[in-house]
């Protein structure tokens, strides 16, 4: 029965996620556009720069950088990360279904099943959400699945031919290039295949060096791109991972729960099904130190975060990590020799039970990331709509700068510290808001928070308030201002948005009221 439904339900998913996509296609999130300023700023300085004048490594992904700048010579657009990001979702979905299909044995049915519980979640709406936002969050899995499924068949062989030695080594190069923090998949890769070589069939060979130089092609890999990194950025991680980290703190793992639940299915659902599959090699006494290797990324990553104050600000930062995980536990549970005998008299209590709250929790989830994707596709109607190019050149102060730094070209201040350099992302909070508020701005974006921030550090202005746009949010709408100084609101916002502005102490009284 569960081998038939793969038929029937694979292509029903693909056309659910089909319909998600042409549903969500205007949505995008903030942070692709800070990536679009800097692949049309690579396509036309050939330097990565957000200001097409100095460079700053602000960009979290120098590959996904790169493929948009590419494409941008053929396509000009603000929809292209969009665009790019759905392709790579929907190539998410055939790979890791060819995976589930060719490499899970049809006797073992558990395993497909739990199959198809993956391949749910990878098209659920908060998959959609985080998937197709314009980010390379569907870019990295592809390359964390392929190399999950190449490490699975690398580790059944005693043997590495030339072929196979440079094509583990190329995709690990290309897979560090989208992700600096894929690296340390690399190295749990590197750890799984050297430990299953030296100790094959339980007993540690004499050959260990030969081992491990047969296993080294990932390491290999991921220390060129290392380098590659280090010597065309000058240094190894991007500007964005200095700004959001910090002291240590436990406060990381509060942080990292808060980002999975908010994900919904596809953050808290993936990790409760790593956690099932996880148990259920337990039971079958399959947990080898390979496959205890695989399953401790995540928690080394948030390890990590917790040792450099890291702020996660999404599930993007995670997701990869039991993602893997899941699907290296999803091929060794296949690989398990299956009694047919035995599998009428198999009951699958967790999973049914993990079913049925997904099915209980699908139509809340539609609801919720329905109106989120809506709220995104509005604001980029919005952007795309108001004629903020008369702000190019100006000086303005912003901290959620991918929407207004694309679209008005203007020079931002990011009290963020995300992409002015990496000597003002080493700056405190408090540092680079005096800085920003000492440039005399020609505006301010951001929401009242960051707004009453800013306006109370650069006195001496009558603010006006020209425009209002909301941000999605699983919560409330995240609503964001264009606050210009009284001198030229009337005219600017005019020629913007074709509105008349406001004090912004109306703004406040009406936040009291």
């Amino acid at each position: 029965m569960i081998n038939r439904a793969y038929k029937f339900i694979l292509p029903l998913l693909g056309l659910w996620l089909a319909a998600w996509i042409v549903f969500s296609w205007a949505a995008i999130q903030d942070d692709a556009l800070i990536h679009l300023r800097y692949a049309d700023n690579l396509f036309r300085t050939h330097l990565i720069t957000y200001d097409g004048i100095h460079p700053s490594y602000g960009a979290s992904s120098l590959l996904y950088v790169h493929v948009v700048a590419f494409l941008s010579g053929f396509i000009s657009s603000p929809n292209l990360p969009r665009g790019v990001s759905s392709f790579m979702h929907i190539s998410l979905f055939l790979i890791t279904s060819v995976i589930l299909v060719r490499f899970i044995p049809r006797e073992s049915l558990r395993t497909r099943l739990l199959g198809l519980v993956l391949l749910f979640i990878l098209v659920a709406p908060s998959a959609v959400r985080w998937l197709d936002d314009g980010m390379e969050t569907g870019f990295a899995l592809c390359f964390v699945a392929l190399l999950c499924i190449l490490t699975f068949q690398q580790s059944r062989r005693s043997t590495t031919t030339p072929l196979q030695y440079v094509v583990f080594a190329v995709l690990a190069f290309f897979t560090v290039l989208l992700r600096t923090e894929l690296a340390l998949l690399c190295g749990v890769i590197f750890a799984m295949l050297a430990w299953r070589q030296i100790f094959d069939g339980g007993k540690r060979s004499s050959q260990w060096v030969g081992a491990v130089l047969r296993s080294s092609h990932v390491l290999v890999g991921c220390l060129f791109a290392l380098l590659f990194i280090v010597v065309t950025m000058h240094s190894l991680l991007p500007d964005t991972a200095l700004a959001k980290s910090g002291t240590a703190s436990w406060a990381a793992f509060h942080n990292a729960a808060t980002v999975i639940v908010g994900a919904l299915t596809f953050g808290l659902g993936l990790l409760v099904l790593w956690l099932l599959t996880v148990f259920f090699l337990f039971r079958a006494g399959r947990f080898s130190m390979p496959t205890l290797f695989a399953n401790l990324v995540f928690p080394t990553v948030l390890i990590l975060a917790a040792t450099r104050g890291q702020e996660i600000q999404g599930a993007r930062y995670l997701v990869w990590t039991y993602f893997f995980s899941v699907l290296w536990n999803l091929l060794e549970l296949g690989s398990i020799n299956h009694d047919r005998s035995n599998v009428k008299r198999q009951s699958y209590p967790l999973v049914y039970a993990f079913i049925l709250l997904l099915l209980i929790a699908l139509p809340f989830e539609c609801k919720i990331m329905g109106q989120v994707l809506n709220t995104r596709a509005h604001t980029m109607k919005i952007f795309t709509g108001q004629h903020l190019d008369v702000l190019e050149g100006k000086q303005g102060i912003a901290s959620d700068v991918g929407y207004i730094g694309y679209f008005s070209k203007a020079n931002i201040c990011d009290i963020a510290g995300l992409v002015d350099g990496r000597d003002f992302a080493r700056l405190t909070a408090s540092q680079r808001l005096a800085d920003c508020a000492a440039s005399h701005p020609d505006f301010v974006f951001g929401n009242l928070g960051q707004v009453k921030l800013i306006t109370n550090a650069a006195q001496g202005y009558d603010w006006q308030v020209c425009a209002h746009y909301d941000f999605g949010n699983v919560r409330t709408p995240d609503r964001h201002y264009l606050v210009l100084p009284g001198a030229t609101a009337a005219q600017t916002c005019q020629a913007v948005a074709g509105a008349t502005p406001y004090p912004l102490t109306a703004l406040y009284t009406q936040q009291h009221e």
